[in-house]
């Protein structure tokens, strides 16, 4: 078992789930860097190093005497990392100052003090201490009002944070699995249905740098379960489940479907106002038959395309027969073939067991338990 007060070796390509917080201060602790030049060259091979895949880099801050790495090593050991990334530095100032700066001797390794301080991360809490103490550093210093004022900062630039936010980079992690949207009720179901699984679930909510949201333009559950996955998979690098998801109602010929959420009051319409259109609309209708339909894609680590498909057919009642989980307003008035109750009145095994995503996500769980088996 392990015990998160011993410290993990450390292998040579990093590969023992670490992440580092790593200190190096200049020589005599001697400012260089409130050289905005001498700090832009430091911060561009700080980057150069992260893209040549020697580690993989969280945050950091740039200070006058010195420089905060929140860092997990990746193509070289953490000893290797800063020998070169120090090294580098100090030769290209050295390039870049020349005579002109009157200063210690900037050659080699000597810009710097000898050695580095270095501290493991053991856990998300430890990670978003650290985060924290860099962000703040600044601040502290005198330098800016707020951390995001300071440029020569990871705070406002991207970075490969989302392998440590989740917590990828730490001991005993089980892979990582995105689910692909913020609709908190379509998480929770997810969650559900898949929680004794060895996988960490993570949803868009969880990875505060994503601002943006999936635009779907596609007209098939197909297309737009593709676009969702493919957004989230292009922005963490991580093994991505999308769901495009409606309702069919006999009724109201091709009037839903794909439009589902955008139909009727509007995609800006909240629950309560959307429901409430929908069931003044039905009422004239005499055909209350519906189906509902799933389409799950799934991304794997190499980038490969998975779709799981999950139907499931029923009545819509006359009136809201329970309360409606957050997101999922029909679920209060769609009672399905084989129930006597709503969606949102059953237990979460009953409706993952009879629901369109429950049939779709039940396909997905045995495919990727086949996966899981022979990793």
């Amino acid at each position: 078992m392990h015990n998160s007060f011993m410290r993990p070796p450390r292998i040579h390509l990093g590969q023992d789930g670490t992440a580092f917080f790593v200190t190096t201060v200049t020589k005599d602790r001697t400012p260089f860097f409130s050289d905005k030049e001498n700090a832009k060259i430091a911060e561009g091979i700080i980057r150069n190093y992260q893209k040549r895949g020697d580690f993989w880099l969280i945050e950091y801050v740039i200070m006058p005497d010195h420089v905060h790495l929140a860092i997990c090593p990746h193509g070289k050991s953490l000893s290797q990392c800063m020998q070169y990334l120090k090294r580098t530095i100090s030769q290209k100032i050295h390039e870049s100052v020349g005579p002109k700066y009157f200063g210690p001797t900037i050659s080699g390794d000597s810009l710097w003090q000898h050695g580095f301080h270095d501290m493991i991360i053991h856990s998300i809490q430890q990670l978003h201490t650290m985060t924290h103490y860099i962000y703040q550093n600044p601040v502290k210093a005198g330098l800016c009002e707020k951390p995001e004022d300071y440029v020569f900062s990871s705070i406002n630039k991207p970075s490969d944070r989302h392998r440590f936010t989740t917590g990828l980079c730490f001991p005993d992690q089980h892979p990582p699995l995105v689910v692909g949207t913020t609709n908190r009720g379509k998480i929770l179901e997810i969650q559900e249905c898949l929680r004794d699984l060895p996988i960490e679930i993570i949803n868009p909510l969880d990875l505060h740098y994503i601002e943006d949201t999936p635009h779907e333009t596609g007209d098939t559950f197909e297309a737009n379960a593709i676009q969702k996955a493919r957004f989230y998979f292009d922005r963490t690098g991580l093994p991505t489940l999308a769901d495009d998801s409606g309702i069919i109602v006999e009724a109201l010929k091709k009037e839903l479907g794909i439009h589902t959420r955008r139909w009727g009051a509007g995609p800006q319409a909240s629950d309560k106002e959307w429901i409430d259109y929908f069931l003044k609309r039905m009422k004239k209708e005499k055909d209350k038959r519906a189906r509902f339909v799933c389409v799950l894609c799934y991304i794997d680590k190499h980038g490969k395309e998975h779709l799981f498909e999950g139907t499931c057919d029923g009545v819509i009642t006359e009136t809201l027969e329970a309360d409606y989980v957050p997101g999922l307003p029909i679920s209060a008035c769609f009672k399905t073939d084989g129930q006597n109750a709503v969606f949102s009145a059953l237990s979460i095994e009953q409706k993952n067991s009879t629901s369109h995503r429950g049939r779709a996500l039940t396909h997905f769980r045995d495919a990727l338990n086949e996966t899981l088996e022979h990793s």
